[in-house]
């Protein structure tokens, strides 16, 4: 009898945990990976799961376009809150699915994730918090339906790609237009996470991968940290992908044509989650299962690449913070910064691939030539991966900047993004650099919600300013610098001024009547030599037509020199301090 009671322990013990596992069964795992759980299957699933275990916290945070609270899940060893999170030593991953409701490898693959490292692997939060946004996009999750996704092989039902106001959310990670980058932004500011992971899945090309993976561009991110991503981080994770049976490669950025012989890494501008992450000094993985594998092998591959994410940073976490730390002193004191980028084509690598041979045949449609990949002849070929970028523009850092107050939807967003703003407490004169902008090109159509500028160039001038009361000091030498350089300085792509915040400078407010002005134009030539000299020059000068100068243009070029034109027209309201 001594030996009967340890066993009875051990079967109970046994029990409960197949019972628990039973009760905490996924919508995936009894649809046998062929459905996706709902919002509201999620959120109830993720309530139980909350419910019966002190690990995990499940709370509200932020509201969203479709006016539903954003939730988050936290998993930790003891079971702490969003708001305790600022005071850890371990390394927080944060989760993000959804973002693309038809995409929602990750939902699946989360729950699951989560309800299995409780049950088998705790031992991965003796150095890791782990976050899970189980739905970001809610609106688009709840527009459920299952044709949407064209392209793609399963599940039976899923989310659509816009959210409640229709906008990609996956390009508002910098002007967040939404309520849930608001709410995303402010989380992440909050809990600061070391490793940021967003789930999606790909279009494009074929080939035999389930997984590919895209990354902070290594070189874009830079020091130590872009050092570290490149030469441990990704091999790192690379490595135990391939251990689980689920070899990776860099996402696949090709469109079009058929995929030959090479293709270039993915330009993550801070549109993009990767690319904002980071301005922040976070390392940021977009995942990009393929489309056409079935949805269950889907889910398992995105299962892998999460566990596989976090077993690294178990085993890294140390290294991961120092390298963060490093890297956030290192954009405090630096004098410059690069705020652009291209991908450079004469450096790249050779790499083994694996994909179908492709051919051309008659459409039944159309009756033309198309495209097609031949599953039956899996391929492994080399290919040439082009994974380095250059910088092609660099900014220097000002002692500070100073923000005309009255442009609040940027006083938002730089106060969302932890960037601190000082107001002036008495009117005052300050030297500064004031960008005029020259030129740009607009997009002719609407671009998420924003008639997108680009190509666009400012030119520096040098003046006194007179600020008032309440105007904003923003200070240097922060972990926040760069994000700052990248959103004021009006060339970078993503620039606030790119993003049309600033549009209404543009605008000439005060003008003149040519009969009345006729005379003033004369007497201010009259009273200033230099003023008629300069005007005489620019008469004198070849246009670019041939023509000369008519009355109107004469007119306009003196009332542009003098001191009736006003100052603010194409004016930056955004000004850099030279000196404190």
């Amino acid at each position: 009898m001594k030996y009967l009671y340890p066993l009875i322990v051990v079967w109970s013990l046994w029990a409960c945990s197949q019972e628990s596992k039973s009760i905490s069964q996924t919508i995936f795992e009894k649809s046998e990976g062929t459905e996706s759980a709902s919002y509201h299957e999620g959120i109830t699933w993720w309530l139980d799961l909350a419910n019966s275990s002190p690990n995990i916290e499940m709370e509200e945070y932020g509201m969203t376009d479709a006016g539903i609270p954003l939730h988050t899940i936290t998993l930790s060893k003891y079971g702490q809150k969003l708001k305790e999170l600022s005071k850890t030593e371990k390394t927080i991953i944060l989760i993000n699915n959804a973002i693309h409701p038809g995409e929602p490898d990750g939902v699946d693959a989360s729950m699951m994730l989560f309800r299995d490292i409780i049950m088998e692997r705790k031992e991965l939060l003796d150095s890791c918090i782990l976050v899970c946004i189980p739905y970001y996009n809610i609106g688009g999750a709840i527009n459920r339906n299952g044709t949407t996704r064209a392209n793609q092989d399963g599940p039976e039902e899923y989310g659509f790609r816009g959210n409640a106001q229709n906008l990609d959310l996956n390009r508002d990670f910098v002007k967040c237009d939404s309520r849930n980058a608001e709410s995303f932004t402010k989380l992440l500011q909050l809990i600061d996470p070391d490793l940021y992971i967003e789930t999606h899945v790909s279009n494009g090309a074929d080939y035999q991968y389930t997984m590919t993976y895209l990354s902070t561009q290594p070189d874009k991110l830079g020091g130590v940290m872009g050092k570290h991503l490149r030469s441990k981080m990704i091999p790192g994770i690379k490595s135990r992908m391939k251990a689980k049976g689920n070899e990776i490669v860099p996402y696949v950025n090709h469109w079009g044509g058929p995929l030959k012989d090479s293709y270039a890494t993915f330009y993550d501008s801070p549109r993009y989650s990767s690319g904002l992450t980071t301005l922040h000094n976070i390392y940021g993985f977009i995942t990009e299962t393929h489309m056409l594998k079935p949805f269950k092998q889907r889910v398992e591959a995105t299962y892998d690449y999460l566990l596989s994410s976090i077993e690294y940073a178990y085993e890294q976490s140390t290294v991961i913070q120092q390298s963060r730390d490093a890297q956030k002193q290192a954009v405090a004191t630096a004098d410059s910064m690069p705020i652009d980028w291209r991908v450079d084509n004469f450096d790249f690598v050779q790499m083994e691939f694996k994909g179908y041979e492709y051919g051309y045949k008659k459409s039944e449609v159309t009756g033309e030539d198309r495209l097609y990949y031949d599953r039956t002849k899996p391929v492994t070929k080399n290919m040439f991966y082009k994974g380095s970028m250059l910088a092609s523009k660099h900014r220097s850092k000002p002692k500070a900047y100073l923000l005309r107050r009255g442009f609040t939807a940027v006083e938002d967003r730089l106060r969302w993004n932890g960037v601190q703003l000082i107001e002036l407490e008495k009117d005052s004169t300050i030297r500064v650099a004031s960008y005029i902008v020259d030129s740009f090109k607009t997009v002719k159509t609407p671009y998420e919600k924003h008639y997108l500028h680009s190509k666009t160039s400012a030119k520096l001038d040098t003046i006194a300013w007179t600020f008032r009361k309440g105007d904003y000091l923003i200070p240097m030498e922060t972990d926040k610098d760069r994000f700052i350089l990248e959103m004021l300085e009006p060339e970078g792509p993503d620039s606030y001024f790119n993003w049309n915040f600033f549009d209404a400078v543009l605008q000439q407010k005060e003008h003149y009547s040519p009969y009345v002005f006729e005379d003033k134009a004369a007497e201010l030539l009259a009273q200033n030599t230099k003023l008629k000299a300069d005007f005489e020059l620019a008469k004198s000068k070849i246009r670019d037509d041939g023509k000369e100068m008519t009355a109107a243009e004469q007119l306009e070029w003196i009332y542009k020199h003098s001191s009736h034109y006003e100052k603010e027209h194409n004016r930056l309201p955004v000004f850099k301090v030279l000196s404190l």
